[in-house]
């Protein structure tokens, strides 16, 4: 009996060692093997576009690829080469200053494998803008004029202007800045500066013999961009009052517009005043001159304060349009400006 519980130990060893072997065998199959994932193959790439209106500002598109893995999103991580960076896939940024910058591109796709890429970009500063009034016949002067939908009563300009002889040398005229109501008619304006290039600045028209005298105009130079503000305040039934500083100085503070046509225009002036702004117009040289001077005329800001608050009407400092342009609305569409604009166009420094 002995020898026979010991050949059956035996044998249930030999199967169980058996069976635990296939076990074994089974469970080393193929699904159960180390899984090796390769890395990806990523490839940094971007191009540079400058845009046409700023020569600061550029738009960078990032063509990068990642391969080999499912997903294929990537970080982009920029050095624009002057401290500047950025996380967006598609940045656009403006420099500062003019130079020669280094970009950097670095992706790191989603199983952190990195490329990197430069390019180098050269920055240049922006060619000024602005409008050039010039007067090329003896029958008219040169002229931009904005005309807003409605009439502002309460409100001020600012703009840069800036006077320069032409190719031939001929005396630079004189420019004129001229704030209207409903009437374009001289002895209608509710204000008109006459601005001088070798002398002090004058009224032409809207002042008083009393402002007149009370006014401390400064001199007019060529060549040299100078600020203007004009504000008016107007109540729909009395003349208007306005004030005027040239490169800062104080011209005249609440004066009343008044008419320089006599007792018999007094009723036609208020009629076109009364009710504030509705033209504003630059001029140059007169209806009996030609000249190859020229008028600028930059940064125009019109704000009106009839809502309670200060908030901008219309801008324009040029920067949008392409040197050369018509500023006649009746030649050039996309112009703001009013079709009696004449001799007037899009200027842009070298």
């Amino acid at each position: 009996m002995k020898n026979v519980l010991i050949k059956f130990s035996k044998s249930f060893f030999l199967m169980a060692c058996l069976f635990f072997s296939l076990t074994l065998i089974t469970s080393c199959g193929d699904d159960d093997e180390p899984v090796v994932v390769d890395p990806s193959t990523v490839v940094a790439d971007f191009s540079a576009q400058v845009d046409a209106d700023n020569s600061l500002l550029y738009a960078f598109t990032n063509s990068s690829v990642v391969n080999g893995i499912t997903d294929t999103s990537f970080d982009s991580d920029w050095d624009f080469g002057d401290g500047g960076t950025s996380t967006d896939e598609n940045p656009m940024y403006t420099y500062s200053e003019e130079g020669t910058f280094t970009v950097t591109l670095t992706v790191t796709a989603s199983d952190g494998v990195e490329a990197t890429t430069t390019e180098t970009v050269e920055v240049t500063a922006p060619k000024n803008r602005y409008a050039v009034i010039t007067d090329s016949t003896d029958d008219d002067t040169g002229e931009l004029r904005y005309a807003p939908m409605d009439s502002i009563r309460n409100g001020r300009i600012t703009f840069m202007y800036r006077v320069a002889e032409g190719p031939v040398d001929m005396d630079i005229q004189d420019g004129f800045i001229n704030v209207s109501g409903s009437s374009t008619t001289g002895d209608f304006a509710l204000v008109e500066i006459r601005l001088k290039d070798n002398a002090p600045h004058e009224w032409r028209e809207g002042a008083s013999d009393a402002t007149i005298a009370a006014s401390m105009f400064p001199e007019g130079m060529p060549d040299v961009w100078v600020p203007i503000e004009i504000s008016w305040s107007a109540n729909g039934t009395d003349a208007p009052t306005y004030s005027a500083s040239i490169d800062g100085q104080v011209i005249i503070t609440d004066a009343i517009s008044t008419t320089n046509g006599g007792a018999g225009d007094v009723d036609g002036h208020l009629a076109a005043v009364k009710d504030g702004a509705a033209n504003f117009q630059w001029k140059y040289a007169g209806n009996s001159a030609i000249s190859d001077g020229v008028f600028h005329i930059d940064d125009i800001v019109i704000y009106s304060s009839d809502s309670g608050s200060e908030v901008v009407a219309f801008e324009d400092n040029f920067q949008g349009r392409v040197a050369g342009d018509n500023l006649d609305s009746e030649v050039n569409v996309d112009s703001p400006y009013h079709p009696n604009s004449a001799d007037a166009t899009v200027g842009e420094d070298q």
